[in-house]
């Protein structure tokens, strides 16, 4: 899956607000004690070493799905030296040739918000672990008829999504993150997200359910294209709806789990869901290779 092309934050979020400067993680005891100091500033969220991250890849099913498609001996490349945009890079090896399958770009930062649907939640620090870009691609197979590109996609997919996914919940867990964040660029990320993340807006959560609730029976392809192409139709204005991109989280901690699990949220989603007045085109549905 991809999320868009790794833009910053604050560029990206509509309801919550980014506090000034980055928030270090760990404590700085915490640190002392794992890293040496002059090897400050090239872990992972200020923690994760190269080799500590392939074993999460191993830990959380990543390196066994890989070696299913053909792949071995995964390996990670950082770019940590700008807090705003910590880039993990995971290659690994097939009939002899090395090649990138992974990619993210991850922030670890403190956000508020005065939504007026996060009453609870306003004048609280969140602190958040922002996925900025995903790319999870097999560049050595071609897409087929059966297995069409999707939009924003270079190379068909791996299937290791949920896994990764899972990983980087283990990850904002272990540091004390309140949850993770990421901004659905196309519709068919938010369908491969909704397992675990919910639309933190009730109302996008709504609207995102009437569009599942429209496509129920569709492929991802068809749905990913129709969305697109402008086939999702408002029955009261005739008009196309497009896709908004908004925060989606998945809480690793109280404050984001009481927020989307509270009733006042399943009521305004319910809300938004029930007022859509939805249909597709089918005659959009369709995606050339």
């Amino acid at each position: 899956m991809a999320d868009g092309k790794p833009k910053r934050a604050k560029e990206i979020l509509r309801h919550l607000r980014l506090l000034d400067g980055p928030i270090s993680l760990p404590t700085a005891d915490d640190v002392e004690d794992l890293v040496p100091r002059r090897g400050r500033g090239t872990l992972l969220l200020d923690f994760y070493t190269p080799e500590a991250v392939v074993e999460a890849l191993g830990r959380y099913g990543v390196t066994d799905r890989l070696a299913v498609r053909g792949f071995h001996e995964p390996s990670v490349e950082l770019e940590t030296a700008d807090p705003e945009r910590q880039i993990v890079r995971v290659s690994a090896v097939r009939e002899g040739r090395t090649v990138v399958v992974g990619e993210a770009v991850l922030r670890a930062s403190a956000f508020e918000t005065e939504a007026p649907f996060a009453e609870t939640l306003h004048g609280v620090c969140l602190r958040m672990l922002f996925v900025q870009w995903l790319k999870l691609q097999d560049p050595t197979r071609r897409f087929t008829v059966e297995r069409p590109a999707l939009p924003g996609q270079d190379h068909p997919g791996l299937g290791t999504g949920r896994e990764v996914m899972a990983m980087f919940l283990g990850m904002a867990a272990r540091l004390g993150f309140g949850g993770i964040v990421s901004c659905p660029e196309f519709a068919h990320n938010a369908v491969l997200y909704e397992r675990d993340f919910r639309f933190f807006d009730p109302a996008a959560q709504g609207r995102f359910e009437a569009l599942l609730r429209v496509c129920s029976g569709l492929g991802l392809s068809e749905l990913a294209w129709g969305v697109e192409r402008g086939g999702l139709i408002d029955e009261a204005t005739g008009a196309s709806v497009r896709w908004s991109r908004e925060e989606m989280v998945c809480p690793t901690g109280d404050v984001l789990r009481e927020h989307i699990g509270s009733a006042i949220y399943r009521r305004r989603a319910d809300q938004a869901r029930d007022a859509c007045r939805w249909r597709f085109d089918r005659a959009r549905l369709v995606s050339p290779l």
